[in-house]
């Protein structure tokens, strides 16, 4: 159930809005809390750089920890991002809804030792406590649904396993191996094999398969209730024809570059765009769930007509450590509509950041393209990097205020593009 003031700020569908009359008045006008370009003014002496103000915001939602949708932890950074906006000036809202949790608890020994684990989410659930008896190497080149992992699952069910354990390598795209711990996104919707199944790191394979894995582990589903985050920017009162930026908010670990650089491009994004024209943000919940929040949202609550959507999704500011220890951006890719190629100067703003074009819809922007249909501009970025889905994606690891800015400038001046474009 939701406040009044949810009601109004928060269910952005045209028939709320009408329901409400647009009775109520924002106060969204020059606020003493902006600098120039939209950016957050500092409270004593000079404003941030805008390269500063990246980079605190990576740190501010990423110190939270684990970013894992109904989660303590992710509540925590929820409402960080919520006085955010605000301190931004925006109206901040909400649109909750239920969504099934993964409940779970894994001690995983291999040899005398205890190894870090993630299960995979749904795929079975009960408890277990003993020697698993089914245990595989595999090497994943997708974040979810590859078909390495798709293959073991049936092998482990196949041999009526009780538990299965898989040390997953981590090789997306043209990344390094990564052989550390990773989260597998997984969408509760789809049919499981009943076998609980838990990830442990790609670098203990030879000891795995030496030794087996010893296991205490207990799961099961229950239904939580998590919201999507929403602000509106530049308006006294909410519109049916804004510019939309939309990010996702949720992931396995700390998602420093995964998650937090994408929603610090898009709060200046935002807050800058808001100078010329309305701008509503949204934050999804759930994205690890297959984009459970988005869809939810889109479906059941969005009924506005955009005057165009940019979609930040993972990696946006994420880096490559060279070998003299510099930090460069890593490849990330765009899909647009109108189609990249078509929009004078989109391609070569955005290669500025070494982002290129992508040959489908990244991540939420196939969501956001299946609710709007071809006649909404849409861009939609997103990438990986080798640390992707880990616990070592923490700040110092995986991005820095140069490159943030890099991004920043190429994805700014490639929405200038697209507005100018469509306009």
């Amino acid at each position: 159930m939701t406040t009044p003031y949810e009601a109004l700020t928060g269910r952005l569908s045209r028939r709320a809005v009408t329901s409400a009359g647009l009775a109520a008045t924002f106060a969204l006008g020059a606020s003493p809390a902006f600098g120039r370009a939209g950016r957050p003014a500092a409270r004593h002496g000079r404003p941030p750089r805008l390269d500063e103000s990246l980079h605190a915001s990576v740190r501010g939602y990423s110190q939270y920890g684990v970013h894992r949708t109904g989660t303590p932890s992710q509540e925590r950074a929820l409402e960080w991002l919520e006085q955010e906006l605000k301190r931004r000036g925006g109206r901040v809202g909400s649109w909750s809804y239920d969504f099934p949790f993964y409940d779970w608890h894994a001690d995983v020994r291999v040899g005398q030792h205890r190894v870090d684990t993630v299960p995979l989410y749904f795929e079975g659930e009960g408890r277990f406590s003993g020697r698993a008896d089914f245990v595989r190497s595999v090497t994943t080149k997708l974040d979810g649904n590859d078909p390495a992992v798709l293959g073991a699952l049936a092998d482990a069910r196949a041999a009526n396993a009780r538990l299965a354990v898989l040390a997953t390598n981590a090789a997306l795209g043209t990344n390094p191996l990564y052989d550390g711990l990773i989260g597998y996104n997984s969408d509760p919707d789809l049919p499981k094999t009943g076998v609980p199944t838990l990830l442990v790191p790609g670098r203990v394979a030879n000891d795995l398969a030496a030794y087996g894995a010893e296991v205490e582990f207990s799961a099961r589903t229950i239904t939580r209730r998590t919201r999507v985050v929403t602000a509106w920017f530049g308006t006294r009162k909410p519109v049916v024809d804004p510019v939309i930026v939309t990010t996702p908010l949720t992931g396995w670990f700390n998602c420093a570059a995964e998650r937090a650089t994408g929603l610090a491009v898009a709060l200046e994004l935002a807050t800058d765009l808001a100078q010329d024209q309305p701008v509503l943000f949204v934050g999804n919940t759930a994205h690890e769930l297959y984009n459970y929040g988005a869809s939810r949202y889109l479906a059941e609550e969005f009924d506005l007509e955009p005057r165009a959507v940019f979609h930040l999704g993972s990696a946006i500011g994420a880096t490559r450590r060279q070998p003299d220890g510099s930090l460069v951006l890593g490849p990330r890719a765009a899909y647009s509509q109108p189609a990249n190629a078509t929009v004078p100067d989109l391609v070569d703003d955005l290669k500025t950041a070494n982002i290129g074009v992508a040959a489908k819809w990244p991540g939420e922007g196939q969501v956001w393209h299946d609710r709007l249909g071809d006649g909404v501009p849409l861009l939609s970025v997103a990438g990986n990097f080798r640390e992707f889905h880990s616990p070592d994606d923490v700040v110092s690891v995986s991005t820095d205020p140069a490159t943030l800015r890099q991004a920043y400038d190429a994805i700014r001046a490639g929405v200038g593009d697209l507005l100018a474009f469509t306009a």
